[in-house]
């Protein structure tokens, strides 16, 4: 029997003719649209602004809940808290009070800090333990760009060189917001922790930056803190902080005690910073060799904590 036609056109063609199309019609359209793919890593740099400020954390959760008796949140200018654990003196009197800044990438209980804080503290000094938050990758590629007209080899150069140094073409002003974001916060703690100690009755406490972190706490005395004294362990720098440290720290009026490893300026002659800060004729600042342990030990940090507390107490 035949089916009925409508214009021309049997029923059912017509029927099997809309399944086809209905199943055509989304394929067509998914050809014609551009296929959505994941964003790649940009080679320019673009997005950095809105890339984390730091990769690592500092562990503060963890160790408020580790160190419940010891945590002590720290008010930033900026709105934000910073976490420090306290370690009052074990003997009395109190000889002073120190602020420890970690590593780059050390929590306050990690790496040198713990064991260090710890270890000033069975010697009569309360000392307020900082981590150091790492830089994000972008940011770290910016810190490590080198600086026009400098060394390009040094014990803190890592063996790098120059050219094999892969940085993110980002916008000056994006390159620059993100390393004074970076600084501004670290500047912040350590402000606040030196206001925590003045605050439990230590007058004047001493700065004490471990690695990376030695510049920072430097850099918030020059900028006016009123710290008694300065200590490096195992100072390291970035390229633009080694180009001009010199003339930084010219005007230097706080005692400096570089704790540098034995071997840390061997095959570098007239770029260590140590020697760079000694020939600028650089008065306050002091340098004494150390033995060094990677990863660093709890007994190193008792070797460490003796040389810094006898080179304080002799002020």
């Amino acid at each position: 029997m035949l089916g009925i036609e409508v214009c021309g056109y049997p029923r059912r063609r017509l029927f099997a003719a809309a399944v086809l199309l209905a199943v055509a019609l989304p394929a067509l359209s998914q050809e014609q649209k551009p296929t959505a793919q994941a964003p790649e890593p940009s080679a320019t740099g673009a997005e950095t602004g809105n890339r984390p400020l730091a990769s690592t954390g500092t562990g503060e959760r963890g160790l408020s809940q580790t160190f419940p008796e010891a945590s002590v949140w720290l008010e930033l200018e900026d709105g934000g808290r910073a976490l420090g654990l306290y370690y009052p003196e074990a003997r009395l009197p109190a000889r002073g009070a120190v602020v420890v800044l970690a590593d780059e990438g050390d929590t306050a209980a990690s790496g040198l800090a713990g064991s260090l804080a710890r270890a000033l503290a069975s010697r009569g000094w309360a000392v307020l333990a900082l981590g150091l938050e790492a830089p994000s990758p972008a940011l770290q590629r910016i810190l490590a760009r080198p600086v026009a007209g400098a060394p390009e080899s040094g014990p803190d150069a890592k063996g790098a060189p120059a050219e094999s140094v892969m940085i993110d073409v980002v916008e000056p002003e994006k390159a620059d917001d993100l390393e004074a974001r970076y600084r501004n916060r670290i500047s912040q703690g350590l402000e606040a922790g030196l206001a925590e100690l003045v605050k439990r009755g230590y007058e004047r406490p001493a700065l004490l930056g471990i690695g990376q972190a030695s510049i920072y706490v430097a850099g918030r005395v020059l900028d006016g803190a009123n710290a008694s004294a300065l200590i490096w362990v195992a100072p390291r720098f970035y390229p633009v902080d080694r180009a001009d440290l010199p003339e930084r720290l010219a005007s230097l009026g706080t005692p400096l005690l570089d704790l540098h490893p034995v071997d840390s300026g061997r095959g570098a002659p007239g770029w260590s910073p140590g020697e760079r800060l000694l020939r600028a004729g650089v008065e306050s600042y002091q340098q004494q060799p150390i033995p060094w342990l990677s990863p660093p030990s709890a007994t190193l940090g008792d070797v460490i904590a003796s040389r810094a507390a006898a080179w304080l107490e002799s002020l």
